[in-house]
């Protein structure tokens, strides 16, 4: 529906010249122009604009050299290019600024207006952060053409002019509370007295298989096409799902001269009662309703009542829509929508209690948004479902009591009950993912269907997320979670994946801050994490031959390689096998000394497991082929940066070493690192080079690890933590609160926990243990082959064969009173400023997830060892558990 008469402007996509009109998005003017295919996910499929709202990353583009960009929230520019195959663009890192307001509000829609005028009311400091260029959130999105729902929000716009906002997108929330964004022009450190979070919801996915289809959207998107764009996509609309929202939708569509094929609605069409019930509360409310319904009479469209829609038909777009009365009707555009979900993840970062309801999580609060942390609020949508006029009213007393003000409730009681009539009057039940087809696509980000979900054979999300790359993608599991929780039976929290950091992607030049070189985050006492403990233990065996404690590559290892030698082995876990440092570290095949553990002369305390790094590595690829797939196996070298010519010495010092030890390793000058990695930065005065270091995936040979062992004969028994360890005559009881299990021989692999597993049998382990950060990148184009660590700094860096960037080396992050490993702010700032001085390019590459993992350390080689005193007790740990685990695993097999 293009304006020929309003100024236009114009840009490329795909090398074509296209109108497009100011204040468009790029996903507006595209749609409009007739290009429904923005892009082709890896294996070839075509997607497009989907949510509309950035949350499901589905309509990403590379625009001016910039790869990654949300066509639904960048707005369209005079003779921007859009097209694949252009180079990383460079980003210019950004100044640091802290603020400290006294009220902080995340989000500008509904809720978050309402909170920041309630608490600048109160003569308290605020500040209103808010991700899009124009306050309002999705409900009061700007409109082409005002209407009563426009002009409501812009008189909450006109009273909130006063108080500062910007507009920056939030990347992280850490104790403080403590919340970091990144502007145009700033990374901010926001640390408020109170903190009132209004993230909003985005529509909740509706799986349906062909949903993936270019011109399948959410009912919200297309509203933003229409209503705030003045597009109207390919016709004939068809508009399913559940709720008024969609009635709605369809009569903008009509007013706009639009044609709506049918809406589908789940629910059975209202009775008498319920309408009255409605109107006793909200008469305005209910009349629009019905105006509503009647406009849609007048248009002759179809409302199919108690329907669903079943499958979207297309080959390269949508095509058709079959419901489940058997119907199928023609359509250009499929737009669904069955409710909300709430955007937890900050409040989730900070470690507000949540419950699952109705299959969603939720966040708890009290009634003014108090949450079980002091001074955090959660209003509106993010919290619980309520819709606008709630989230307003939500928002508004939360604004007061974060200003430390009494905050009146009865308009939100009147608001809820009209709420309450109208969830009743349009009740039907959610779909349920466990009946969908095994070809439905649930994961859009990583193509993960509903039957590779089934047929994972995980037990937990964690499990589930490792096994199959399910909600791993950019959109964080925003449009694959509730469908796999639905799967699994979610009853708790646990059964959700762990929340991440950063919420969304961002660009690592944006993130970049120098801090100093960390201090190892040394626990002597590491608390075991409760975020595992939800699956559901096995059934209690009785008693085996050798019971191995812990399922990490060393425990499954020595599984692997006793069970091979005709022996009864059984691997407890108190969480799931291979789920911890295992599969949380970034698969590094490290066999040179690190610099720091180099001692002149004798080599220092590594030097005698120098020849144990080869050895391993040869075991994966052993493995790799007993598993029939590469497990992500590369070695094409790995190099040790270093700026000085003393560092220099020190490198040439450490790898003559490392020659009397029958480890290839030399040092190379800089033209030489420059042929090898063109791409590292040209400052540096040269490297040790190691060319049979590299990397591997850890997921995926952790998974072959445990099906190699479980194939061998070894018995897994998943969700049994050990509390006591006693001799027994010639053998062992192993207690756990599953009941006793009997072993002649007991293994100690239990990773970071080894030490408190040697206590239970009166034994010292000498070590500790570490949390270790990891982050990802996007995947990038081709920059970089090689396993890259600094001489004196905290690096470690690499790029995978799928593009993804992992960078490490030792940045700690810290744990929390349940255990759990948390991601510190300062870790990823510095972590990635080194990263890129390193590799300048990564400036240009968004970073989507930073984790943490529970590492064992030992100021020694690996321990493999038998107790003295202690016959068939014996232990295996080693702080370099990825590259030596199998050769660990295995020497432990042959001494026991």
């Amino acid at each position: 529906m293009h304006d020929p008469s309003a100024q236009s402007i114009t840009l490329q996509f795909n090398g074509a010249i296209l109108p497009a009109r100011p204040g468009q998005t790029v996903a507006a003017a595209l749609t409009e122009a007739g290009h429904l295919t923005l892009r082709h996910t890896a294996s070839g499929a075509p997607r497009g604009l989907h949510c509309g709202m950035g949350a499901c990353f589905d309509c990403v583009v590379t625009i001016d050299g910039q790869a990654g960009l949300r066509a639904c929230m960048t707005l369209a520019q005079d003779g921007i290019r859009i097209g694949p195959g252009q180079p990383v663009a460079a980003i210019a890192p950004l100044p640091e600024q802290i603020l400290t307001p006294d009220v902080l509000i995340v989000g500008g829609g509904p809720a978050g207006l309402s909170a920041a005028i309630a608490a600048h009311a109160t003569g308290a400091s605020t500040l209103i952060l808010e991700e899009r260029t124009s306050l309002g959130g999705q409900y009061f999105k700007p409109a082409a053409v005002p209407d009563r729902q426009s002009r409501m929000g812009q008189r909450l716009k006109v009273q909130a002019a006063a108080i500062p906002t910007i507009h920056a997108m939030v990347w992280g929330a850490f104790p403080g509370p403590e919340i970091a964004a990144v502007s145009s022009v700033a990374r901010l450190l926001i640390r408020p007295k109170a903190l009132v979070l209004c993230p909003g919801a985005h529509e909740a996915p509706v799986h349906v298989a062909g949903w993936t289809l270019p011109g399948c959207m959410t009912t919200g998107a297309l509203q933003g096409l229409v209503r705030s764009h003045r597009v109207i996509p390919g016709q004939p609309v068809i508009i399913a799902g559940n709720g008024p929202l969609n009635f709605q939708v369809a009569a903008e569509l009509i007013r706009a001269g639009g044609r709506v094929a049918a809406v589908i609605e789940a629910a059975p069409k209202p009775s008498l009662g319920a309408l009255m019930a409605m109107a006793a509360t909200s008469p305005r409310l209910a009349w629009d309703g019905a105006s509503i319904l009647a406009q849609l009479h007048r248009a002759g469209v179809p409302v199919l009542w108690n329907t669903r829609p079943i499958e979207i038909l297309g080959t390269n777009a949508v095509e058709a829509l079959r419901t489940s009365n058997g119907q199928t009707i023609a359509a250009g555009i499929v737009a669904l929508n069955h409710g909300f979900q709430g955007e937890t993840g900050l409040a989730r970062l900070l470690g507000v209690t949540h419950i699952v309801a109705n299959g969603r999580l939720e966040t708890q609060t009290a009634p003014d948004g108090a949450t079980n942390i002091a001074n955090v609020f959660v209003a509106g949508d993010g919290a619980r479902m309520g819709g606008a006029v709630i989230a307003q009213h939500r928002g508004h007393a939360a604004g007061l009591a974060a200003a430390g003000r009494p905050a009146p409730l009865v308009a939100l009681h009147r608001a809820e009950r009209f709420q309450s009539a109208l969830w009743r009057a349009f009740a039907a039940q959610p779909p349920n993912a466990r009946d969908l087809l095994g070809s439905t696509i649930i994961c859009r980000c990583e193509e993960v269907s509903a039957a590779t979900i089934r047929d994972a054979g995980a037990t937990s999300s964690s499990s589930l997320k490792r096994a199959t790359r399910a909600g791993m993608g950019p959109c964080a599991g925003r449009f694959c979670a509730l469908a796999i929780g639905q799967m699994r039976g979610a009853t708790t929290e646990k059964d959700f994946a762990a929340p991440r950091v950063p919420i969304r992607p961002i660009l690592a030049g944006h993130l970049l801050a120098d801090h100093p070189e960390p201090r190892d985050a040394v626990l002597t006492h590491p608390l075991p994490t409760q975020w595992t403990t939800s699956v559901t233990p096995s059934r209690q065996p009785e008693s085996a031959e050798i019971v191995i404690i812990g399922g990490g590559i060393i425990g499954l290892a020595a599984a692997l390689y006793l069970a091979r030698d005709g022996a009864d082995v059984l691997v407890l876990d108190r969480g799931e096998p291979g789920m911890q440092a295992s599969t949380a570290n970034a698969g590094s095949l490290h066999i040179q000394l690190v610099p720091y553990v180099y001692a002149a002369g004798g080599g220092g305390p590594m030097a005698d497991a120098l020849p144990l790094g080869p050895a391993s590595v040869a075991l994966w690829r052993d493995l790799a082929r007993d598993a029939n797939e590469d497990l992500g196996l590369r070695e094409e070298g790995g190099l040790i940066l270093a700026e000085t010519d003393a560092e220099l010495d020190l490198l040439r010092a450490k790898s003559a070493f490392e020659r009397s030890r029958g480890i290839h390793a030399e040092v190379i000058g800089p033209f030489d690192l420059r042929r090898l990695a063109p791409n590292l930065d040209g400052g540096f005065a040269g490297a040790a080079f190691c060319p049979s270091e590299g990397q591997g995936d850890p997921l995926r040979g952790t998974m072959a690890l445990l099906s190699l062992a479980q194939r061998a004969g070894a018995r897994m028994a998943a969700g049994q933590d050990v509390t006591a360890l006693t001799p027994d005559g010639t053998g062992w009881r192993v207690c756990t609160p599953g009941g006793e299990i009997r072993a002649r021989h007991v293994i100690n692999a239990a990773g970071a926990q080894a030490a408190r597993i040697g206590g239970l049998a009166g034994v010292n382990i000498p070590m500790h243990a570490l949390i270790q950060q990891v982050i990802a990148t996007e995947a990038a184009p081709p920059m970089l082959r090689q396993l890259v660590a600094w001489t004196g700094r905290h690096l470690s860096l690499k790029q995978g064969n799928g593009g993804h960037i992992l960078v490490g080396g030792g940045w700690p992050g810290d744990q929390d009173a349940t255990g759990a490993a948390r991601v510190r702010r300062e870790s990823v700032e510095g972590n990635l400023a080194l990263a890129c001085r390193a590799l300048p390019p990564l400036r240009g590459v968004h970073v989507l997830r930073a984790w943490t993992g529970l590492a064992p350390h030992l100021d020694r080689a690996p321990l493999i060892s038998a107790t003295p005193g202690y016959p068939g007790l014996w232990h295996g740990v080693t702080g370099n558990g990825y590259t030596l685990g199998p050769v660990v695993g295995r020497m432990l097999a042959e001494a026991v």
